[in-house]
């Protein structure tokens, strides 16, 4: 799904670059709608003055070039007049040997177009038709304007507008992002904060270092920690609660059961093995409750320091052997997936029992395989055998009552590995002892 910051963007991004077009469309039309208005109003104006320097001579009409604007008399100088009468025509001088195509007009028809004139240039004109009854005279009279020169520097303003809409455009694009990406500098930081708590370095959000927006989903986070945390609090409390109140009626039944021992062997034998099984389960429910007992926040066992402390103390334990506790562990693991008190019981049982049977030689490696963490502990003792290994992770099974000499705490690693899913499976060592993996 695409985030948040990357939808605003794409958005704010296209809307501006709508926005922008729009506008530059939008003043090239104004701009050419004045340039065009511009040279119509200044067409009328030329008209008007020709007209006025128009004169009549001997049934004949001339133009008076001392009235007109010094504009007419350069060749080809852009601006040109020209009176087409029924069989000659009037132009100006800077016309030169060029003749405009005039098309023939009726008295005060008015005529606007654009055509190819001098030097093959484009050329807005005016026409304007014009009789005399009285002389029987009919006369078309046309002012023309150049447009390269207009065009020109219409291109020159529209093309430094193109340049600072498009300059402007890509700051407000970079402005968009710089905005976008510290306005979410806060959820990247609500991220990191999170990761704290997961790894238990802090124990809730602290809502003031939070912008106000944010701030009440923050709260409701805290809520919801400190209620799921009294939830499992008071959960582990009713399960030892009531596996402790099942310990007293249990122990009398146990001697019941000793007491029918001596009347009805096989009954009481029966009746061993049930109550063996409801000890079984209260000491596996309490083992639960105190596992998932204290998961919020969840200080996570870090490494290698804690596996080093475990090792320096069980060096002291067991100070009538000289150990060597060699750790190897991958620097992109700096910790185990599970709450720290649990890691160091399910860890320090092993290595206890590696310590134990050890001659000289303990080693724990970490490595990330196949996106897993896989901890492995093995030592040079004597090992067990290849047909009871086995049993070491037969399910519901006493670990410490599989095999001699390697079953010290190994009920409670196999119960902690189960709450965690955790993968436990045992094998030859290298070294001669025995070898066990954790695959978090």
């Amino acid at each position: 799904m695409i985030s948040i910051r990357t939808k605003l963007s794409l958005w704010l991004t296209g809307l501006v670059i709508v926005s922008t077009a729009i506008g530059i469309v939008f003043f090239e039309t104004m701009l050419r709608q004045a340039f065009h208005d511009s040279i119509i109003a200044r067409l009328q104006e030329d008209l008007e003055q020709v007209l006025v320097a128009t004169e009549l001579n001997d049934s004949d009409l001339s133009i008076d070039q001392t009235q007109l604007s010094g504009f007419y008399k350069p060749v080809f100088s852009g601006r040109y007049y020209q009176l087409n009468l029924a069989d000659s025509e009037i132009r100006s001088r800077s016309l030169w040997d060029q003749k405009l195509d005039i098309k023939m007009l009726a008295k005060g028809e008015s005529r606007v177009w654009q055509t190819k004139g001098p030097q093959n240039h484009d050329i807005q004109l005016l026409s304007l038709g014009l009789s005399s009854n009285s002389l029987n005279i009919d006369a078309t009279l046309t002012v023309a304007q150049d447009l390269s020169i207009g065009r020109k520097i219409f291109s020159q303003i529209y093309g430094t507008k193109l340049g600072v809409n498009l300059a402007m455009l890509i700051a407000m694009i970079a402005g968009i992002f710089l905005v976008l990406r510290q306005s979410f500098k806060p959820v990247h930081q609500i991220q990191q904060v999170l990761s704290k708590l997961r790894e238990g370095e802090i124990t809730s959000l602290e809502v003031k270092n939070i912008p106000p927006e944010l701030q009440p989903l923050a709260s409701t986070y805290n809520e919801l920690l400190e209620y799921t945390s009294k939830q499992i609090e008071r959960s582990r409390n009713n399960i030892g609660n009531l596996s402790h109140g099942l310990k007293t009626p249990l122990a009398v039944m146990q001697q019941q059961v000793e007491a029918l021992g001596l009347k009805d062997p096989e009954a009481a034998i029966a009746l061993q093995n049930q109550l063996d099984l409801v000890h079984k389960m209260i000491e596996r429910k309490l083992a639960s409750a105190r596992i998932t007992g204290d998961m919020l926040p969840a200080a996570q066992m870090q490494l290698p320091k804690d596996l080093e402390d475990l090792c320096h103390t069980l060096s002291k334990v067991h100070f009538s052997k000289q150990i060597t506790c060699n750790i190897n562990i991958s620097k992109d693991i700096t910790r185990l997936p599970l709450h720290r008190e649990d890691g160091m019981e399910l860890i320090g049982n092993l290595l206890d029992n590696a310590h134990k049977w050890a001659k000289s030689v303990v080693e724990v490696n970490a490595n990330i395989i196949n996106d897993s963490i896989v901890l492995v502990i093995q030592d040079d003792g004597t090992g067990v055998a290849s047909d009871e290994l086995k049993l070491l992770t037969n399910r519901g099974k006493r670990l410490d009552e599989a095999t001699i000499g390697h079953g010290l705490g190994l009920s409670i690693v196999k119960d902690i590995a189960e709450q965690y899913e955790i993968a436990l499976s045992f094998s030859q060592s290298n070294l001669g002892g025995l070898k066990i993996s954790l695959e978090f």
